[in-house]
């Protein structure tokens, strides 16, 4: 129920409810809050250089993603900006446990009703780790009831709980598993997060709904496509901002490419979605239209330099162009047909970001390791003085590159352990 303080709808409110708003303002919009951005894992200090970018006075990276401290405008413009995070949660209660009575007696003392709408469609979602507490089904179903009390105590109707209740930690490796709405009808589910390792355990509310990296112009996927946060990941390793060519010579989808076009024109990567806080009781619509003009008015209208996109693929040329229409960079990536180890560079020198071909396409571990090779051998003799992002399906082909000061950092996809790494050719 989205509260209107008017004196019709004052009169015509539930039992308990009359000073509903005003708790709203006391204990969702006055104070600040632990928040928690989820990142694969590896991604972390990628994602907590972002934040201290947003303004960000604390960003602490840890195991899962980066603690921060916000006021709820904070949680909005982290979900509008982060580029590498997953989701973005509100931290309800963080506390000891000794015995179980300690898990009850906090999720009672949620004001549930500032942060669940009255009749809100609801998940629970566990992860236990040598923690004090046992049976995650018990625990979602008390941590629901908790707040189901809470609301009828108010006159409010209670919750709903839908189906997708069990183990879900904070720490993911980016993978689609966070729904949007749920199956069960047109209201979107809120998915409250009980998390508890060791003698400590915590409640959170997931704020952004489905995962941060569906950006939503990803409708083409192409073989093995590289996830959109993974992607912005190695850009943001690689120090691309925008003000250097770019050219992906194995584009595929084109992600690498509509990624760099994103960050190179100041494009919010959540500008074209929605979040589970627009349905909070807490919500504000002016102050995230605010933001959302503050973020279209800081958008450029075109990328600084030219991105290249070329592939051998005629097929992946065109999901790459059409996923780019979808980003809203039209004619603003240099797509072109052309195999990197032929082709002639574009004008530079500037950033190479590659994404090899792996797997079965590419047949034996050592057919893999000749590509890398192939790759570093190329990008000696025609690149000299570029710098070289790469995407790494095993860790020694780094030193087939070649590279000068190299970083690297590791991290989860598709069941795989991958290196993103950035060097310099040699000039």
């Amino acid at each position: 129920m989205k509260l209107e303080p008017t004196a019709a709808s004052h009169d015509s409110r539930p039992p308990g409810a009359a000073n509903l708003e005003r708790r709203v303002k006391r204990q969702a919009w006055a104070p600040e809050h632990d928040l928690f951005a989820v990142t694969a894992p590896g991604l972390e200090p990628v994602c907590a250089h972002e934040l201290l970018n947003l303004g960000a006075e604390e960003a602490r990276a840890t195991p899962g993603g980066v603690l921060f401290r916000g006021r709820l405008d904070s949680l909005y413009a982290a979900n509008l900006w982060l580029r590498t995070a997953g989701r973005v949660l509100l931290r309800l209660k963080d506390f000891r446990v000794r015995t179980w009575e300690d898990l009850l007696r906090q999720a009672a003392a949620v004001p549930w009703e500032v942060w669940l709408e009255a009749g809100a469609q609801v998940r629970v979602r566990v992860s236990l780790r040598q923690s004090n507490l046992r049976h995650e089904g018990r625990i979602a179903e008390e941590v629901f009831q908790a707040a189901s009390n809470r609301l009828a105590s108010l006159g409010l109707k209670p919750p709903r709980l839908i189906g997708g209740e069990g183990r879900e930690g904070e720490e993911d490796d980016g993978g689609d598993q966070t729904e949007g709405p749920s199956a069960g009808g047109d209201q979107p589910a809120q998915t409250i997060l009980v998390r508890g390792v060791d003698r400590r355990a915590s409640l959170s509310l997931d704020g952004s709904g489905a995962h941060l990296h569906r950006r939503g112009y990803r409708l083409a996927p192409g073989p093995a496509p590289l996830r959109e946060d993974l992607a912005a990941a190695l850009l943001i390793l690689c120090d691309y901002t925008g003000d250097q060519p770019l050219l992906d010579p194995f584009c595929g989808a084109g992600t690498l490419a509509i990624e760099a076009g994103l960050i190179a024109r100041r494009l919010a990567p959540g500008l074209a979605r929605d979040f589970a806080f627009s349905d909070w009781p807490s919500f504000r619509e002016p102050t995230w239209r605010h933001l959302r003009k503050q973020a279209q008015a800081a958008a450029l209208p075109a990328p600084p330099q030219p991105i290249h996109a070329r592939d051998v693929s005629a097929p992946a040329l065109e999901a790459c162009r059409a996923n780019a229409r979808r980003a809203g960079l039209e004619g603003q990536v240099e797509i072109q047909r052309a195999d990197f180890f032929n082709a002639d560079p574009p004008p530079g020198p500037g950033l190479v970001v590659i994404n090899p071909p792996f797997g079965h396409r590419l047949g034996s571990v050592r057919q893999a390791a000749d590509l890398a090779k192939r790759i570093g051998w190329r990008l000696r003799l025609a690149y000299p003085g570029w710098r070289v992002g790469l995407v790494l399906y095993r860790p020694e082909w780094a030193a087939d590159l070649g590279l000068a000061q190299a970083r690297t950092l590791a991290a989860p996809h598709g069941g795989l352990k991958i290196s993103l790494l950035c060097g310099e050719v040699p000039g």
